[in-house]
This record gives structure tokens, sequence and C-alpha cells, in this order.
């Protein structure tokens, strides 16, 4: 992940993003190249519906009757750098795509700074935001959750193929977040990490997340995450903030095992947010 060029908000720091801008009037065909490593081609249209996901060894066929409008779809490739980045560029070029139609996409000419004002307006609200409810179809999604979604998160999965969690904190400069290893597919390139961003989504630090798998345990098996200055240098599991930082700190789990389950840990964070400490 490029910190100096951020596409999706709230992006990801251990995988490498693949983008692609499909016609699909008549119909276009996704396929991913069978593998064991985490990776999924996520096919959005216009109105950021998620159309469908692709996982290793699967092909989907794309009609234009499949999107809420339009005739074009983004697609969105997530592929993990557990592996090494050599690996990882192999599994990029063994992604394909063939449409039918190559007919160029025309975006619509919006007022920016009407848009520009909407956009800010709804990150006011970041704090009412349920990712889980706001990624996925017209369907499972609620309008206000799927508003707010577009903006805060743009480009997220829906809760059967990942859930966000994020909390909003000013640092004390010693600060720690405690928390349940999450309920994941383990099994199944399941990972998740922990990450901070700040109050636009957008990540401004070299290191600003810690991957699961590096994770230090504490005895009774919980994680705890430390956020602040020199007082927490010290310590595992540490993320750099200042004293008086505003920003958002959250985890993003990948492979949930059920989405009901997630959202029950996700309340189990709320009740346990990031607590000042004397270090």
């Amino acid at each position: 992940m490029n910190v100096d060029n951020q596409v999706i908000a709230r992006s990801n720091v251990d995988l490498i993003h693949s983008y692609a801008v499909v016609d699909v009037t008549e119909e276009a065909t996704f396929s991913l190249a069978a593998s064991q490593e985490y990776q999924v081609a996520q096919i959005i249209d216009e109105n950021h519906y998620i159309v469908d996901v692709v996982y290793p060894g699967q092909t989907r066929t794309v009609r234009r009757s499949d999107l809420t409008g339009g005739s074009h779809v983004y697609v969105l490739g997530r592929t993990t750098t557990a592996g090494g980045l050599e690996r990882a560029h192999e599994l990029q070029d063994l992604r394909t795509i063939s449409a039918k139609t190559a007919n160029p996409y025309i975006s619509r000419d919006f007022d920016d700074a009407s848009r520009q004002a909407v956009g800010e307006e709804l990150e006011t609200h970041a704090a009412e935001a349920d990712f889980s409810k706001g990624f996925g179809t017209p369907q499972s999604t609620d309008p206000y959750q799927h508003l707010l979604a577009a903006r805060l998160g743009w480009g997220g999965l829906s809760p059967e193929h990942a859930q966000y969690f994020q909390m909003f904190a000013t640092s004390t400069g010693a600060d720690v977040w405690t928390l349940e290893v999450p309920p994941l597919d383990y099994d199944h390139s399941g990972y998740f990490s922990i990450i901070k961003y700040d109050k636009l989504g957008r990540l401004y630090v070299a290191k600003a997340y810690l991957p699961g798998s590096d994770l230090v345990r504490n005895d009774d098996g919980t994680i705890s995450v430390w956020f602040g200055d020199e007082r927490v240098a010290g310590r595992p599991n540490v993320i750099e903030t200042t004293q008086g930082e505003q920003f958002y700190y959250g985890i993003g789990l990948y492979q949930p095992l059920d989405a009901e389950q997630t959202r029950q840990y996700f309340d189990r964070l709320r009740a346990r947010p990031l607590t000042p400490v004397q270090a």
C-alpha cells in the first residue's frame, strides 16, 4: 500500500490492490487462479453496490442486467503480501478479465463544490457508521449506512466477506486497546489487522498498522495494542501517536466465520475502547 496514492478509503497496508473499469453492456467474465493465499476480485457498480466477489479458483460472469445502474463495473482486486511481493505480483498477473464490449466509461458531470460539501458533512457522522450494514446489495444494506459507507469506506466488502470496525480517539500519548482474537476462518486464509487512520480515513504514517499474525498475545490470550509516543516505546504491539492527536483506530477482519458472530464481537470492542494508562 502506497500511503501517497490512496485510491480507496480506509485502505489496508498488508494487501496490494488492482483496479479496472470494465464494460458489461453484454457481459464480462472475471477469473482468479486457484491458490491458498487471500485474494479477491470485488465487482462494484456505479452506485457503490457489490455485484459479486470472486475468490481463487472461481469464475464469475456479469451482465448489465446485474447492475443497479450504468453499464460498467469497477473491479477492486485485493491480494495478500503475506507470501512476499513477488508471489503477490504473480497472483495478480494470473487474474483474467474477458469482456464482449469495450465502450468507454463516461463519468457523470457532478458539481464538484456541492459534492465536496456533502462529503464533508457525511464525515461529521463517522461515529454513526455501521459498515456491516453499508456494504452489499440494495436488499442487504440500510440506505443511510450505505451512504455513509460510500463516503467513509469506499470499496469495502460486504459483511459475509469482511467486516470493519473503527472508533475515534484523542491520544494522551500512552493509550492501550485490549481485545479478543477475532473469530475468523483461519483455515481458509482468514486474517485481521489493527490499523490507524487520520480524520479523513487516510493512512498518514509509514507504520500505521499491525498484522494479526505479528501481534504478541497476553497470558490470557487477548491482545493489547499500544498507541502513543516514547512512553510506550518498550511495549509490544505499538502504533505511534502523539499527545493531542485525533485519529481513528480499528480492525479489519477478512473471511469471518459468521456475520452475526462478528457483529457481536464488535459490540464487545465498543464496550472496551482505547484507555489511557500511566506509562
